[in-house]
């Protein structure tokens, strides 16, 4: 590139910014205005081997034109000249990516912003059937405000346009790829929203929830079978309802994850708001189904998924009429036959009504949010989600929902994880009917009622239980103690990490034995005795 080129008679090209595969960059300036613009340009030496890539450009500067947001990068013209191609935008010095290198771990209010003014450019583009396809760090730009812009449209689909890609392309980037885009299905925006959902994990966590070996197959490898892992695990000011959320975004059946942009910003704004759920929102037409995208292959997930009686986020339905004095039950139990014995009998109750079923932890705590159930009957033993863990995220998420488990196991590693989860009751699958209604209406009530034999565990177990044992530092090894001093100090694991030259990794186990050994729940009570034993910040 030559230098002081200028297109148009108006834009001069200065010096190269950021290169990708299918353009470069440059930063310039409007001679008119003599305000600094990024100036994109398509690379010609590429063009004769991939002609689509034009019409690709072109329609890039077209998605520009019509997405008029404040958090969408703003274009200034679309030219071409001498056959070269060239969108003219405004410039943005940074990038969420430059900030990620420098912070990789974002203050909880940051990360909640940043996410928040990307939901709202995407409901945006998702309203105008608009898909990126592309959604990463490097692609959401930030003005010197830290006010994000997301910009290069280069892969996205636009309903009202044909085509370009191949049936069976992978698009978009390997570390922030759904997984339908790694199974070469067609994306919708909710491929958008798994992306979203992952880069608020890494602004959260200092880290991707899906890694794998760094190389692409092994990436693809954990996105498709690692599970979600918590990202109170990373932090401890991490509020329930945003890590359900993100678990929500990142659910890998896409049938299942949350349905909309709209309704992801809603509850970010909720959570930043402090309150415990966003409000009713309706659901205007162009939200009612996800634009499919007829470019990449086969639509088979829902079908593999088994969502057979359950009702589909994929398209979310109005809830049905109900009667006021009737309890709203919701049935999760991954045997089919379960489902339809319980449905049968509890429909014959004219104070009791099934407002939906589902097979496994993940589909029950979406249906809890599409119909809000009075009592959900959760099986524990289930596939893709347990029932305690889904227990635990709907209580999370819905306090005024009341969960019995109803199940065939009555051992203590399913009893007293359920109740400690926020069971409501739990009701072995022996229970006579007469008595399994009185537990729902009991429920309804704000009461509990356990099975027989449950109640006789509890009772032994609170006769027996021996004292709790005192935290003990003697029992803690000398590098258990070190990483114990900076816990108390405030620093964070990856802080820790780099203090005392060890792996993040290595600092996660020295916390877990430390919380185990001092028999504490999570680091803050670790700190505070610490700092009662004197192990404290040095004078």
């Amino acid at each position: 590139m030559e230098d002081r080129q200028v297109v148009a008679n108006r834009f001069e090209i200065g010096y190269l910014i950021g290169e990708g595969g299918v353009g470069r960059v440059y930063k310039g300036l409007d001679t008119q205005t003599g305000e600094p613009v990024a100036i994109k340009v398509l690379r010609p030496e590429i063009i004769l081997d991939t002609p689509d890539l034009v019409e690709r450009f072109r329609r890039e500067g077209e998605v520009l034109r019509e997405l008029n947001h404040p958090n969408i990068v703003r274009m200034l013209a679309t030219l071409e000249q001498a056959g070269q191609h060239y969108i003219v935008m405004e410039y943005v010095a940074g990038s969420l990516a430059d900030l990620l290198r420098n912070q990789p771990q974002l203050p909880l209010e940051h990360a909640l912003g940043i996410a928040l003014e990307v939901a709202d450019a995407l409901a945006r583009a998702h309203h105008l059937n608009v898909i990126h396809r592309d959604i990463k760090p490097g692609n959401i730009l930030l003005a010197e405000d830290g006010t994000p812009r997301l910009t290069d449209f280069g892969l996205a689909h636009i309903a009202s346009y044909p085509p370009i890609t191949t049936r069976g392309d992978v698009i978009g980037t390997f570390q922030y790829l759904s997984p339908e885009g790694c199974n070469r299905q067609p994306l919708d925006e909710r491929a958008d929203i798994w992306s979203l959902g992952v880069i608020l994990f890494e602004m959260l966590a200092g880290e991707r929830p899906f890694e794998g070996e760094g190389y692409p197959g092994a990436i693809v490898s954990a996105i498709l079978n690692q599970p979600v892992p918590s990202l109170r695990g990373f932090r401890d000011d991490v509020p329930p309802t945003l890590d359900g959320l993100v678990g929500r975004m990142l659910a890998k059946n896409r049938g299942m994850r949350i349905p909309s942009m709209r309704q992801v910003g809603a509850e970010l704004e909720a959570i930043v708001r402090g309150t415990d759920r966003p409000p009713q929102m309706g659901v205007g037409p162009r939200f009612t189904k996800p634009t499919q995208i007829p470019d990449a292959g086969r639509e088979d997930d829902v079908r593999a998924s088994g969502l057979r009686r359950a009702q589909s986020s994929r398209e979310p339905q109005p809830e049905p009429a109900q009667s006021n004095d009737k309890i709203k039950v919701l049935l999760v139990d991954d045997h089919a036959i379960v489902r339809q014995g319980l449905r049968t009998f509890l429909e014959l109750q004219d104070d009791i009504e099934v407002v939906g079923e589902a097979e496994n932890g993940l589909e029950a705590v979406e249906l809890t949010r599409q119909q809000e159930p009075d009592v959900v009957l959760m099986d524990l033993v289930m596939p893709e989600m347990d029932g305690i863990e889904a227990t635990r995220q709907i209580r999370a998420l819905h306090p005024d929902t009341k969960v019995i488990a109803l199940t065939s196991f009555a051992g203590d590693d399913n009893v007293f994880p359920a109740i400690k989860a926020g069971a409501s009751g739990y009701q072995l699958k022996d229970v006579s009917p007469s008595d399994l209604v009185d537990a729902i209406r009991a429920a309804h009530r704000g009461e509990t009622q356990l099975h027989p034999e449950i109640a006789k565990k509890l009772m032994t177990d609170v006769a027996t239980r021996e004292k709790k044992p005192e935290p003990d530092l003697d029992k803690l090894t000398e590098r258990e103690l070190d990483v114990l001093r900076l816990i108390a100090r405030g620093l964070s694991n990856q802080e820790i990490a780099k203090e005392l030259t060890i792996s993040e990794k290595t600092v996660k186990t020295h916390v877990s034995n430390i919380l185990s050994k001092l028999h504490v729940d999570d680091r803050t009570q670790a700190a505070i005795y610490a700092l009662k034993r004197g192990l404290g910040p040095e004078e």
